[in-house]
């Protein structure tokens, strides 16, 4: 129910009339503010470009248009209209800024690297007739940071766990022995790398159904090495120090910064956040194409970082959400380690999972600072001094406990 039956410009209608009371009705009935008008304009677009009438009056406008309708959210509080979804979540608060291109390149024959994107309540292609559907909907793909190129985060975790398992094994004859080869003994300790991570990137997505423990047993683990140019093979000295200090060199790459340091508290596992920010004005837009169902999809987008306390362009952040309070206790920790705050008058949105919101027709909670503080509090305690001396094992064993005590509910928060 996203257009009312008395026609798509019914919203339109109530903002040039200044009738507050029929954009809420038709707002509590269920329809939204998302069609356009004949020139791509949306109730919001054509809010802004009223010229004769007072702040107040606009503001009133503004607020009926989209203020939030969960009884969790604040009085007051008032819908994003713009999104960004990160897996790297934890390093935007720690840099307090979405930054373009800080990541490796994600790749695509139409891709636009090093900018910053915005899913925002504009149209998706130019036969659009409303707004785009499921906002907060792809900066929650994109967040989840899925892919099976080397580069995303998806593969990178899977690379994690994998040489952990396997530095972190109680012998070398703990896994099966298997055997690496290698075309020439050219930049030796250069093709034993890349291969070892070609071998554990192709077995990463069995991290899915099975522990890395039964993936090893099964695949082996390469004990020894030999030549496609049948050239003479390594020592056995040689060949151990050239495997194990791969797999050393693979995961202390990852902790080291490839890796987001949420994945790393979460021993590997994504935790998504999405950003809520109020208009951002002046985007630039990409298009996309798609041969197969010849379409074309418009992306929203700036070339410069964008501060989350906003610029002259506005985009102030306003919310970020996680997925569980279990993702809100690493969130937590990762910044009581780390020494970060987050930005003052920021909400915290906890997204019930699909099938929650089907079965128990659970909202989404929302948390303020005073709420956010108690779970804080609850979660940690007062003595946080030395979480910032902890090492990753220590802070990845608390992750744990922390998330188990933060799904059992018997944290305090409202």
């Amino acid at each position: 129910m996203r257009i009312p039956p008395s026609g798509p410009m019914a919203f339109h209608q109530a903002v040039a009339q200044n009738d507050i009371a029929t954009i809420q009705k038709l707002r509590q009935q269920g329809y939204k503010p998302v069609a356009l008008d004949q020139h791509g304009n949306s109730p919001l677009d054509a809010l802004a470009t009223r010229r004769d009438i007072d702040g107040p009056t606009r503001a009133r406008l503004y607020h009926s248009l989209l203020a939030s309708l969960n009884p969790s959210a604040p009085a007051g509080y008032v819908k994003p209209e713009a999104f960004h979804g990160s897996p790297w979540g934890f390093e935007i608060l720690r840099s307090g800024a979405l930054k373009g291109g800080v990541n490796d390149p994600k790749g695509g024959s139409q891709s636009l690297e090093g900018k910053v994107f915005f899913s925002d309540r504009t149209r998706e292609s130019s036969n659009k007739f409303e707004t785009r559907e499921n906002l907060r909907q792809k900066p929650r793909v994109y967040a989840k940071g899925l892919g099976i190129k080397p580069t995303t985060v998806e593969t990178r975790s899977n690379l994690y766990v994998l040489s952990k398992a396997i530095n972190h094994a109680s012998s070398a004859s703990h896994f099966p022995a298997s055997t690496l080869t290698l075309k020439s003994s050219n930049n030796l300790e250069e093709a034993v790398y890349d291969s070892l991570v070609r071998l554990l990137s192709n077995n990463g997505y069995r991290l899915k159904k099975e522990t890395p423990e039964q993936i090893l047993q099964q695949t082996g683990v390469p004990a020894h090495i030999k030549f496609v140019d049948n050239s003479h093979p390594p020592g056995g000295e040689q060949t151990r120090k050239l495997i194990g200090n791969a797999f050393k060199r693979i995961e202390n790459e990852m902790v080291g910064g490839k890796l987001p340091f949420l994945n790393l508290l979460n021993d590997g596992q994504t935790l998504p956040l999405v950003f809520g920010f109020s208009k951002v004005n002046n985007l630039k837009t990409h298009t996309i194409h798609n041969s197969l169902s010849n379409t074309a999809s418009m992306f929203n987008y700036q070339a410069e970082n964008h501060p989350l306390s906003g610029t002259a362009n506005g985009g102030k952040l306003k919310e970020i959400e996680v997925k569980s309070l279990a993702d809100l206790a690493t969130l937590t920790l990762a910044c009581k380690a780390q020494n970060v705050a987050l930005p003052k008058d920021t909400l915290i949105r906890i997204n019930p999972t699909p099938n929650e919101k089907k079965q128990h027709g659970l909202k989404a909670l929302y948390l303020d600072s005073s709420a956010l503080a108690r779970f804080s509090h609850a979660l940690l305690g007062s003595d946080t001094a030395n979480m910032g001396r902890m090492t990753l094992g220590q802070l990845q064993s608390l992750n744990h406990s922390l998330r188990e005590k933060a799904e059992n509910g018997s944290l305090r928060i409202r």
